[in-house]
């Protein structure tokens, strides 16, 4: 009997950890990708959901498009500036207001992204594109604090903190 529970406790291990493996793949592949490949599957997909005609695809591919663009470049931006040394307190200032600088400046281009939507899409591909931004924030905000410590559950706890 419990050779039979290791056996069984290794299979559902191992098929854990495959699983965890092949999301961090796709991952990966999807931070290689070119800014135009990106913007391509965005679009198929919003085209899927949205059931968008082909003058509605041409306009988010552009706006996807820019959008890749600009996160390929903050993303390289953020990896030159990684040089494995500690910040000084005047350092680590400076970075804070620049994240609220960056933050502020992200949310007005959501707003701009979500305008631009708002007068691509008829009313009900807007409502539902609306929706499906939600569905992806709120599945984003639940990721369990595996990417930072932003998990909501875990801000009020004094045992988690550091």
């Amino acid at each position: 009997m419990k050779k039979l529970i290791a056996i069984v406790a290794l299979f559902v291990s191992v098929t854990a950890l495959a699983q965890n493996g092949d999301r961090q793949e796709r991952g990966k592949k999807m931070m290689d990708a070119t800014p135009e490949e990106i913007a391509d599957i965005q679009t198929k997909r919003m085209t899927l959901a949205l059931v968008l005609d082909e003058k509605q695809q041409k306009e988010v591919y552009n706006i996807e498009l820019a959008n890749a663009k600009e996160r390929k470049a903050m993303r390289a931006s953020r990896e030159s500036k990684k040089n494995g040394e500690k910040p000084t307190e005047a350092q680590r200032e400076a970075m804070k207001k620049e994240r609220k600088a960056n933050y502020s400046a992200m949310l007005d281009k959501q707003i701009a992204q979500q305008e631009k939507m708002k007068n691509i899409l008829n009313e009900e591909q807007f409502d539902q594109y609306r929706k499906m931004k939600a569905k992806r924030h709120d599945r984003m905000a639940n990721r369990d604090g595996r990417r930072g410590n932003k998990s909501k559950d875990r801000k009020g706890s004094e045992g988690d903190r550091r």
